[in-house]
C-alpha cells in the first residue's frame, strides 16, 4: 500500500552548497522524498551567503535561517563549517514556516548542532513527531577532549534531544551501537544510507583533472573525506615507499576539507610529498570525475574499539561506482552478508603495514580483479542502499511516530 502524502521538516546546520556526509545525505534524502510526491521543507544555516535565504530546488523547500560562522576549534576536529543559528528572530522565523507548510514530522539530522534545539522546541509547540538520524559518534581521538564532549553528549544532548525524540535513526551497527551505550534504552530503528549510484563521468571531465594534477599514467590511489585526525590517512602515506617501488608514477589524492597538517608532515619526513595530492574541499557533483580517474579508494576511520568501524558515506558512494574499496570495516555493520570481503570489498587489518602495502599492490597490478569486485560492490549497493528501499523504510519511520505520537506514547 503506497504511504499516504506527507508534509515533511527536515532540520540540518549543514546542507549544500555545504558539503559533508550528513549534509549530502539530508538533500539527497529530500530530493528523493520529493520525488515521490511528499512535501519536503529544509531549515538550515545561512552560510554562503550567495545563496538565497528561501529557495525551492528539485521540489524541496529550502530556508536558509541567519547564521555565523564558527571558527575551526581542535576539539571539533577543526571542521570547518560550525555554525549557530541562536540569533534573534530565527524561532519565529522557524514558527511562520510552520505555519505556513503545517508539517506531519520532524527530522532532525545531526544532534549536536543547535538546530537540534530548534526542532525539539518547534516538536514541543506544534506537537508534531520528531525523528532524529545520529550521523556521527561524538569523540575524540585525543582522551583530553572526551573529559568535555563526554558530559556534553551523554547527559546534556541526552536530556535536551535525544530524550524528546520519539524515534532515533542509526544508519549502521557503530552508530546504533554508540546510541545504546551513550543514551541507554532509547526507542531506535537501523535504516541504511540511501546512495546514489554514479555514472562514468565524459572522459573530458576526467581527462581534465589528470592534467590539472599531472596524472598522465599514474596509478591512483584515490582517498575520500574531510582529512582529520580521525580520518588522518597515516597508514596510506607510510605505506607509499614500499608501493613507489613498484608504482613509481604512484599518486595518493585525498579529496576534502584539510582540518589537519599531520598527513602532509608525514608525507615530508618520508620523502613522498611528490606522491600525495591534496585537493581540499570540492563541490560532490565533481566526486564521480574523481572516481572515475582513480583504480581505487580508499580510507577509514581510527576508533579505540574495534568494532566501531564503519565504511561511512564516501565509501559506499565509490562502491555504487564500481570502484575496490579498501576499508576497516566490521564486515556486519550494515547486516549479516551485506559487505562480503574480498568479494564486493577488501577490508584490511591495520596492525600489519606490510600486508596492508601487498594488498593493496596486489590490486593495482591486476585489473581484471577490481573490475569483478567493482561489479560486485556497485550491486550490492543497488540491492541494499538504493532510494527506493531507504525512502520506503523512511517513511515507515515516519508512519511509526505519527501513530505514536496519536496514541500518546513516547
Amino acid at each position: 500500500m503506497a504511504s499516504p502524502h506527507r508534509t515533511i521538516c527536515m532540520f540540518s546546520n549543514l546542507y549544500p552548497p555545504v558539503y559533508s556526509g550528513s549534509s549530502t545525505q539530508c538533500s539527497q534524502l529530500a530530493r528523493e522524498l520529493s520525488n515521490r510526491g511528499h512535501e519536503v521543507i529544509i531549515i538550515t544555516a545561512h552560510l554562503d551567503k550567495q545563496t538565497a535565504p528561501y529557495e525551492k530546488i528539485d521540489g524541496v523547500h529550502i530556508y536558509r535561517l541567519p547564521a555565523f560562522h564558527l571558527p575551526k576549534m581542535t576539539v571539533s576536529l577543526n571542521f570547518p563549517w560550525l555554525n549557530s543559528t541562536v540569533i534573534p528572530g530565527n524561532a519565529h522565523k522557524v514558527n511562520v514556516i510552520f505555519d505556513q507548510h503545517k508539517p506531519d514530522v520532524i527530522h532532525l539530522h545531526n544532534h549536536m548542532f543547535d538546530l537540534a534545539f530548534s526542532a525539539v522546541r518547534a516538536a514541543h509547540q506544534f506537537n508534531k513527531p520528531l525523528i532524529v538520524t545520529i550521523h556521527t559518534l561524538i569523540k575524540h581521538p585525543r582522551p583530553i577532549y572526551n573529559w568535555i564532549l563526554y558530559p556534553l553528549d551523554r547527559w546534556f544532548l541526552k536530556r535536551m534531544v535525544i530524550e524528546r525524540a520519539d524515534l532515533i535513526v542509526c544508519p549502521d551497527a557503530t552508530i546504533e551501537r554508540y546510541v545504546t551505550e551513550a543514551f541507554g534504552p532509547v526507542d531506535k530503528v537501523l535504516l541504511p544510507y540511501g546512495i546514489t549510484q554514479m555514472q562514468k563521468p565524459p572522459e573530458y571531465k576526467m581527462e581534465s583533472i589528470r592534467q590539472k594534477y599531472g596524472l598522465e599514467n599514474s596509478p591512483i590511489i584515490l582517498s575520500l573525506g574531510h582529512l582529520h585526525e580521525i580520518r588522518n590517512r597515516k597508514e596510506l602515506i607510510e605505506i607509499l615507499p614500499a608501493l613507489l617501488l613498484h608504482f613509481p608514477n604512484l599518486k595518493l589524492m585525498i579529496v576534502g576539507d584539510i582540518g589537519t597538517n599531520s598527513a602532509e608532515l608525514l608525507a615530508k619526513r618520508l620523502g613522498v610529498s611528490n606522491a600525495v595530492i591534496f585537493t581540499g574541499s570540492v563541490p560532490h557533483s565533481d566526486i564521480p570525475t574523481y572516481l572515475g580517474i582513480a583504480d581505487l579508494e580508499a580510507h577509514w576511520f581510527h576508533e579505540s574499539n574495534p568494532q566501531n568501524k564503519t565504511l561511512g558515506i564516501a565509501a559506499l558512494e565509490a562502491m555504487g561506482a564500481g570502484k575496490v574499496v579498501v576499508g576497516t570495516a566490521d564486515e556486519d555493520v550494515y547486516g549479516k552478508g551485506i559487505l562480503d570481503n574480498n568479494g564486493n570489498v577488501i577490508l584490511v587489518n591495520l596492525a600489519s603495514l606490510e600486508n596492508l602495502a601487498s594488498r593493496i599492490s596486489g590490486l593495482l597490478k591486476d585489473d581484471q580483479k577490481r573490475a569483478a569486485i567493482g561489479v560486485q560492490a556497485r550491486n550490492t549497493i543497488a540491492d541494499h542502499f538504493s532510494w527506493d528501499n531507504v525512502c520506503k523504510q523512511t517513511l515507515v519511520a515516519y508512519e511509526y511516530v505519527i501513530e505514536k505520537k496519536l496514541k500518546g506514547y513516547k
